[in-house]
């Protein structure tokens, strides 16, 4: 995990919302009574959402006719799917929802409707895009929250997606709302880890998409969302690889100077980065898992 104290400017940096987390309009018609303790906001995602993994753990059995909620990108698309499913319409997001009557999600969601929500209420926060040691037995595709603690001078990092229930699953001994260090990866801390050999890149991945192809996309998709540009997990973009595409040696080093610019924890070094060809994100984006090309709803730039 980063250890590098950001000046006051990337902090402001991060207060505040970006494309992908702002409120706008009816969204923010939404908010009103949010919880006043940082950590209650913090688990509100998880009474507005359901993973599509885990539905039907809540009883939640027509996930297969609402796949679309998945392409929701933005805060303001994410909170529209949620009022769209409620009755009656336009209750506060603090309210909850019934299982049956949440968005169907996933870590993305989860992260991002959190991270909005903090910005919303001063408080830095950032999405980042990496990997889960303790949701399966390999490294699996996740997204979690960093949210900046003044009186501690840390990020703490957060899993807004963890409730009860998957504490009944997977017997974890931490806190979700305060991550231990090594129980998640960013994706430039997994590229590194994997090109000094201490984790095999076949354990890196979503079901049998592994490999360093997909530790090289999640630290993309990460520096992205140091930008405040945080995409879906499968959007791909720029000088993203599938599969089967080598990743030469030229190649690998780049990444790795990539890597570390993200793990450095240097806001404006990362800045500077992302406006690299390649790894900027366009106003069109592939969407891999529905295999069509998307226009992003709101402008980047």
């Amino acid at each position: 995990m980063e250890g590098h104290l950001p000046a006051s400017s990337e902090i402001a940096f991060y207060a505040t919302s970006g494309p992908m987390t702002t409120f706008t309009g009816p969204s923010v018609e939404l908010l009103e009574g949010l919880p006043k303790r940082v950590r209650t906001l913090c688990r509100l995602s998880h009474k507005v959402i359901v993973h599509e993994f885990m539905a039907s753990n809540y009883g939640v059995t027509d996930v297969e006719q609402r796949l679309e909620e998945l392409e929701c990108r933005t805060v303001d698309e994410i909170v529209a799917g949620i009022d769209r499913l409620d009755s009656p319409r336009h209750r506060p997001l603090a309210k909850g929802r019934p299982p049956k009557k949440r968005l169907i999600g996933n870590c993305r969601q989860f992260s991002v409707l959190t991270c909005a929500l903090l910005r919303y209420v001063g408080i830095p926060a950032r999405a980042r895009c990496g990997f889960s040691g303790y949701l399966a037995d390999h490294w699996i595709d996740h997204w979690i929250v960093e949210r900046w603690d003044a009186k501690q001078e840390r990020w703490i990092r957060t899993d807004p997606q963890l409730d009860e229930e998957y504490h009944k699953i997977l017997e974890y001994e931490f806190d979700p709302l305060d991550l231990p260090d090594g129980e998640f990866l960013t994706g430039g801390e997994a590229w590194q880890r994997c090109r000094a050999g201490k984790e095999d890149p076949a354990s890196f991945g979503l079901d049998d998409m592994r490999g360093l192809w997909f530790v090289e996309g999640n630290a993309i998709r990460d520096l992205a969302a140091l930008n405040k540009v945080e995409m879906l997990p499968w959007d791909v973009w720029g000088l993203m690889v599938g599969p089967d595409e080598e990743i030469d040696d030229e190649r690998a080093a780049f990444i790795d100077d990539l890597a570390q610019v993200v793990v450095s924890g240097k806001l404006e070094e990362q800045q500077d980065l992302y406006l690299h060809d390649g790894l900027k994100v366009p106003q069109v984006v592939f969407s891999a898992r529905f295999q069509r090309t998307v226009q992003l709803p709101v402008k980047l730039d």
